[in-house]
């Protein structure tokens, strides 16, 4: 498994991230953590959780890589991988996966997830783990990429009629979905977030998973 830290990368594998995790009470994921914001902010305020965020883009992870070592924050892992390249090292690693404001192949496996899909983010949890996913596109502000994607209208009826009976047939358990306004997305600590607090308004969805029947 391929760690950014600073500008350099490093190589670990299953049994070094074990030791890594057996001095933390809990790991959670940051599945497409972009930059690391996340990873870097939840790391400085929760000591005694080990957050891995995971993300395709080596030179991007650096920029709170460095920060993180600087830091000194021994609780921050930022792991090069994508939701098609999931590092083998981390299955069952994780009690919690987040996936905020995904993009690209990872957002169209949320809109229109798979058992494949599924079961990729399945394997990445703990036997009582939860997965938290915090999504929303407009096709006016991004037509491109929803039309590159072919992504349906985004609204409750899709959330409730398609996305949940498919996480549900796969072993997941719905414990709750809410609607976030643009004004809110300041409670996401990534760095896209921020940026689409000040852009056009969009339909926001927060759907919080258990594997917990």
């Amino acid at each position: 498994m391929r760690l950014v830290v600073g500008n350099k990368i490093n190589e670990i594998d299953k049994s070094t991230l074990q030791e890594i995790t057996s001095k933390f009470d809990r790991v959670e994921v940051d599945l497409g953590t972009g930059d690391g914001r996340f990873v870097y902010q939840s790391a400085l305020k929760n000591p005694n959780t080990l957050f891995i965020g995971i993300d395709p883009a080596e030179k991007q992870l650096e920029k709170y890589s460095k920060k993180a070592l600087r830091k000194k924050l021994g609780n921050a892992l930022f792991v090069v991988g994508s939701f098609e390249i999931i590092p083998k090292e981390l299955k069952g690693a994780a009690i919690k996966v987040f996936i905020s404001l995904p993009w690209g192949t990872l957002l169209e496996n949320i809109v229109k997830p798979t058992k494949e899909g599924i079961k990729k983010l399945s394997d990445l949890l703990q036997k009582d783990g939860e997965i938290e996913v915090t999504f929303g596109y407009a096709p006016g502000l991004e037509p491109h990429e929803t039309k590159r994607l072919n992504l349906p209208e985004i609204d409750k009826t899709l959330i409730e009629k398609v996305i949940i009976p498919k996480f549900e047939k796969h072993g997941f358990h719905l414990k709750s979905l809410s609607t976030l306004e643009k004004s809110q997305l300041s409670r996401v600590e990534t760095t896209w977030a921020k940026r689409l607090k000040f852009g056009g308004d969009r339909n926001i969805f927060k759907l919080v998973f258990s594997t917990q029947g």
